[in-house]
């Protein structure tokens, strides 16, 4: 990610109602885990949500200190600087495993990566991803701005976890509502958008707090739906897989 891009991720973070959502998918996904870690934690908004409502024993690292000078900021500690193919904690250390918009990111050796995550999972201890959904979705600016260089496929990520013993416990994507605007969003950068600009930059923009507020409800409705069924398209894919054996 482009330096300045953590610095809009630290003032949207907590406001923005993709990030929201998100946090609120996750915490009822991680709410049974005690010892968590989470693995590319850019500038810590969701281990800091961790930490607070599911269980203070979380950890997070991230391969960029452009990221780490936000932790302090936060109150931030049980936080290093790391990569994902190599994460810098001992096997077998962890209930549940989270990783959320790392694995597309340039310099992740998705493969690699994923092997780090499942080496640092307890046996029964859960790997949860949440990655980029559909190709067709590349956004040459925004993932420039971003350093993203890949996203997903359902057969795609289901290829992936599939590399180490694990049972699949949830495959789904998210944000369906959205996704529609979202596309149109994306494809109307991808044809008519500027793609020369010397600093690329994310699609995070400021919102009107009604329209924010809106979209938040939108998703917020959604993962209550998430509590009983999966959706089968969306602009995310959320994937939750149980450890089992040794590889």
């Amino acid at each position: 990610m482009e330096p300045y891009e953590y610095r809009t991720l630290f003032e949207f973070e907590a406001s923005y109602w993709w990030y929201r959502g998100l946090r609120s998918i996750l915490m009822d996904t991680v709410q049974s885990a005690y010892r968590i870690l989470d693995a590319g934690c850019g500038t810590g908004k969701t281990l800091q949500t961790i930490q607070e409502r599911i269980t203070p024993d979380a950890f997070g690292f991230d391969v960029s200190h452009h990221a780490a000078q936000y932790w302090a900021r936060r109150g931030m500690r049980r936080m290093c600087l790391g990569s994902i193919n190599e994460i810098p904690f001992q096997g077998m250390s962890f209930d549940t495993v989270l990783s959320v918009d790392a694995l597309e990111s340039e310099g992740v050796r998705e493969e690699q990566a994923y092997k780090e995550l499942w080496r640092v999972t307890r046996p029964g201890g859960f790997i949860v991803l949440v990655v980029p959904a559909y190709p067709w979705l590349f956004n040459k600016k925004h993932h420039r701005a971003v350093h993203a260089c890949r996203r997903y496929t359902k057969d795609q990520l289901l290829s992936l976890v599939m590399k180490a013993p694990v049972k699949i416990t949830r495959m789904t994507h998210l944000f369906p509502t959205l996704l529609p605007v979202i596309a149109a969003y994306r494809l109307t950068q991808r044809f008519f958008g500027d793609d020369s600009q010397e600093q690329p930059r994310s699609d995070l923009r400021p919102l009107p707090n009604f329209l924010n507020e809106a979209l938040f409800r939108i998703v917020d409705m959604e993962r209550i739906l998430l509590r009983k069924l999966d959706f089968p398209f969306g602009s995310s894919l959320l994937a939750v897989v149980q450890k089992l054996g040794s590889p």
